[in-house]
């Protein structure tokens, strides 16, 4: 009895591993998969471990757009956000304010350079802060145009 009971035991571990291992990346996309997708407003997506993000270059600053993992859009009310650029040595923070149903908005003056790097840090209400990296943060033409 002793034997059937540890081949069962057995058989759940390997179930419930297999079952990790084949389903675990269907629930969450990562920035690497979503590093040449462009979003629904023609900016750049990436995936932090709670949220998908798409940055888009305005011609005053940036904006952007929140989403769940299923590309749904979350409320940015109550959040708060900054996005840092870094060209070379040159460093400019620019703080993100509610705008709209699910994004964040900051002014500040972009040079488009192949060079150029966004960090940014978006906090939902009540959550914790969410960080990702747009390296190199290249602007699409359909966000140009915006």
């Amino acid at each position: 009895m002793h034997d059937l009971n540890t081949r069962m035991d057995r058989r759940r571990a390997v179930i419930a591993l297999g079952t990790l291992l084949i389903g675990g990346p269907a629930f969450a996309h990562t920035s690497a998969e979503l590093a040449n997708r462009v979003g629904p407003n023609g900016g750049r997506m990436r995936a932090t471990p709670m949220l998908h993000l798409e940055l888009v270059a305005t011609e005053d600053g940036l904006v952007l757009y929140v989403y769940d993992h299923d590309d749904r859009p979350v409320s940015t009310r109550g959040a708060s956000g900054r996005a840092t650029v870094l060209l070379g040595a040159e460093r400019t923070d620019i703080r993100l304010e509610p705008t709209g149903t699910h994004a964040l908005r900051g002014s500040g003056r972009l040079v488009a350079d192949p060079k150029l790097r966004v960090a940014v840090s978006v906090t939902l209400a009540g959550g914790k802060p969410q960080q990702e990296r747009f390296e190199p943060f290249q602007p699409s033409t359909a966000a140009r145009k915006k």
